[in-house]
């Protein structure tokens, strides 16, 4: 997120607090010390990570007034409410006339934004091209962010991979008879697998056109290689 320059900073104050007084809203000092703890930090923040910077520094307020107070930022578009897969709902700033959309890593949970002017000229011609009157949009992208992509091992169980990755079946452990029993489901060594679900219950993958459920103990006999970008030392 683009840090937040102080007199950007200050006018945001001002315009919140004018709104407030518009509408008459209660607890004005608390409201605003609300804003400058969200103002202040970089990172996408949930209503509860909020609250934990507003008593860090001596702000003793309750979470209920700090959800509230945060919806405020939202209706007044001084903030963007996100939720990133299952997570909870997050608060990034909303600066007026800007846009941007999110990399959302599925091991460590961070994000991280981008701008892509191509990929904004494509989702404005493809709403043209269906006559559609285009308002906004919300991109996230889920994926291995490169410092996770880059610890890991070339080869893993299966039980590790991560939804939405495509792997390569290196080799079947667990004895004889938990290798054939693998081999009529149709995994086989350097036979191709889609992660379709992982978590919470058997892992689903995809092979050879079929969905199979395999218990976590089961798919951590199968080793395999990932299929995506080539990590390089530096």
């Amino acid at each position: 997120m683009k840090i937040l320059s102080g007199n950007l900073h200050d006018e945001e104050r001002r315009q919140f607090e004018r709104l407030l007084r518009q509408q008459g809203v209660d607890r004005l000092g608390d409201r605003l010390a609300v804003l400058e703890a969200f103002l202040g930090s970089e990172e996408h923040l949930s209503a509860a990570g909020v609250q934990g910077l507003l008593e860090t520094s001596g702000h003793m307020l309750e979470p209920a007034f700090v959800e509230e107070t945060m919806g405020l930022l939202t209706r007044f578009g001084l903030a963007s409410r996100r939720r990133f897969d299952d997570q909870p709902d997050r608060y990034e700033h909303r600066h007026l006339g800007e846009h941007h959309d999110h990399l959302i890593c599925t091991a460590c949970g961070s994000i991280t934004e981008f701008e892509h002017t191509p990929l904004e000229e494509l989702k404005e011609q493809a709403a043209a091209e269906h006559g559609f009157h285009h308002l906004s949009h919300r991109l996230q992208i889920y994926g291995l962010c490169d410092q996770c992509r880059r610890a890991r091992k070339p080869t893993l169980p299966l039980s590790l991979a991560a939804p939405g990755e495509k792997v390569r079946v290196e080799c079947l452990s667990g004895g004889e008879k938990a290798s054939r029993n693998l081999e009529e489901m149709g995994i086989t060594v350097g036979s191709e697998l889609e992660v379709i679900s992982s978590g919470g219950g058997p892992m689903v993958v995809a092979a050879r056109g079929t969905r199979l459920a395999l218990g976590q103990g089961v798919a951590g006999k199968v080793q395999v290689s990932l299929n995506g970008p080539e990590t390089t030392d530096e």
